[in-house]
């Protein structure tokens, strides 16, 4: 008997070690093994599974007793069965309706002939109260003072869980300053604390400063508050400043943007005339200072008919208000020339214009300069007009052209004094058809010439010059003529015979006296031309 109880003994033993064992392998699996849930979240399902098949089970909520629960059977205290079955060793729940009861931990039991269990962590979630800030320094303000430290603190109370909190500088994050999250767990939940030191600059004035809170309880899944941030400070300084991108000739606004807070009191200053805001002094005007979105202020100064030297022009500024001033230094600047819309020509149109006026101006001073010296195309031309139209005095203007036909008389005339210089000698002019006249004039060194009488004869075309009977002959009294070296190839006074344009014979040939007095005529006065000139040329040249 004693020898049976000391088998049985360690065998029992045995056993139940292997069996806790065994036991002990055997695990629940849960899914999801924690979850998050807001109040009246609606149809949550919650699993729990054995790796083989079950004969029943049942669910165990915070603060309820247990329910047990089989596919197909209809809603026990807002829960329903969820999952594939219990061949499937599947035990699970749908949860008609959050609420705040559910908050804790979800137990399952599985049986198979011994009981395993589960475990779901279920959070309801708990919206905390909207954030709020408190300013700690300086303890109140209604505006801060430039370059002074601030300090305020932000908190979130009673939620569940605890809230997440950002700050914000309108919509630009802040990371400098912020001190680390300090959480405290409360009857009505979990509450959140941060703080923010930073040093205000002018920049700030006008801007939000925002603490945000995130929770997946709020309506939006974020709450937040702000407080408005005013600070007093001087007009800021600025570099020195370039308006580009003017036209002139047109109304311009010289516009830049200063910072200040107090409204800043401006006046230009423009060639030493100061223009104060609000006023206007002949093509200038000072606007009163235009207040931003942001703060800021644009300050314009108007002017009227802008030219090239308001370009070259420094304009200064100064802005002041109660904490201090500023003075500024504004240029202007053309980017490229333009033609006013209202008529008004540009930087480049006048450069044009001047340079188009210089040209024309060393073009007439080239041929004033050509036509005096006897340069170029005028070397030639320009004596022969002069002696030819001293001489005979006559225009281009005649009857209808015919053979035989008279030319229109000519009109008297005497030598100017302007033709005078421009010959630089004196020349003896008659008129046609009038009674011979002593004409006496002087050379260029101021000796006499010699004195003659001449008489001019109407020029007449000739319908046929080999006949001379057609050509009436009239006497005539010339002065002394040389004429052999109009004649032969002799030389004379005059120079060669070829410049006149008359050939060279070795004996008189016989010439109608009416043309023979022409030619003379015009030799003498193609002669006296030559000899004029060869004159000036000396003198000049």
């Amino acid at each position: 008997m004693v020898d049976k109880q000391q088998f049985f003994l360690p065998c029992f033993v045995v056993c139940a070690i292997f069996s806790a064992i065994i036991t002990a392998q055997v695990q629940v699996d849960t899914d999801p093994k924690e979850i998050l849930v807001t109040e009246n979240q609606r149809n949550v399902s919650l699993l729990c599974r054995l790796g083989r098949p079950i004969q029943f089970c049942t669910i165990a909520l915070p603060h309820s007793n247990q329910v047990s629960l089989r596919p197909g059977e209809p809603q026990k205290d807002g829960m329903t069965y969820f999952g594939a079955g219990f061949e499937a060793g599947a035990c699970g729940v749908t949860i008609d309706r959050i609420t705040t009861a559910h908050n804790g931990e979800l137990k399952c039991t599985l049986f198979d002939g011994q009981g395993f269990e589960g475990t779901i962590n279920v959070v309801v979630a708990v919206a905390p109260k909207p954030p709020q800030i408190q300013l700690v320094k300086p303890s109140s303000a209604v505006s801060f003072e430039v370059d002074t430290e601030m300090e305020v603190h932000c908190g979130a109370e009673f939620g569940s869980p605890a809230a997440e909190l950002f700050w914000f500088l309108d919509n630009e994050p802040i990371y400098e300053g912020v001190s680390q999250p300090e959480y405290r767990e409360e009857e009505q939940g979990y509450s959140v604390f941060v703080s923010l030191r930073r040093i205000i600059h002018a920049s700030d004035s006008g801007k939000r400063l925002i603490c945000r809170a995130k929770h997946i309880a709020y309506p939006e899944g974020m709450s937040e508050t702000s407080l408005q941030i005013t600070v007093n400070y001087a007009p800021q300084a600025l570099p020195e400043t370039i308006v580009p991108s003017l036209t002139v000739g047109r109304t311009v606004d010289v516009t830049i943007e200063i910072l200040s807070n107090p409204a800043p009191q401006i006046a230009w200053t423009v060639d030493g005339m100061t223009i104060e805001q609000g006023r206007e002094f002949e093509r200038y005007a000072a606007r009163v200072p235009e207040r931003l979105e942001t703060g800021a202020y644009n300050v314009t100064l108007t002017i009227a008919g802008l030219t090239l030297e308001d370009l070259h022009r420094q304009y200064h500024l100064r802005a002041s208000n109660q904490i201090g001033s500023q003075d500024y230094i504004v240029l202007l600047s053309a980017n490229h020339a333009e033609v006013d819309e209202s008529g008004g020509v540009g930087v480049g149109g006048i450069i044009g214009i001047v340079l188009a006026a210089l040209i024309v101006l060393v073009a007439i001073a080239l041929i004033i300069m050509a036509r005096a010296t006897g340069r170029w195309c005028f070397r030639g031309k320009g004596a022969s007009i002069t002696t030819s139209n001293a001489r005979i005095g006559e225009s281009d203007t005649t009857d209808e052209p015919g053979a035989g036909q008279q030319l229109l008389p000519t009109t008297t005339s005497t030598a100017t004094a302007a033709a005078a210089a421009a010959a630089t000698a004196t020349t003896t002019v008659t008129e046609l058809n009038a009674p011979p006249t002593s004409i006496q004039g002087k050379d260029l060194n101021g000796h006499h010439e010699h004195v003659y009488n001449e008489m001019t004869l109407p020029i007449l075309r000739p319908k046929n010059l080999r006949n001379p009977d057609v050509i009436p002959t009239q006497q005539h009294q010339r002065p002394s003529i040389d004429t052999s070296s109009f004649y032969s190839g002799g030389s004379s006074v005059y120079g060669d015979p070829n410049q006149v344009g008359l050939p060279v014979v070795d004996k008189n040939r016989w010439i109608p006296s009416q043309q023979r007095e022409l030619l003379e005529r015009q030799a003498n006065l193609l002669m006296s031309g030559a000899s004029v000139r060869r004159k000036r040329e000396t003198e000049i040249f």
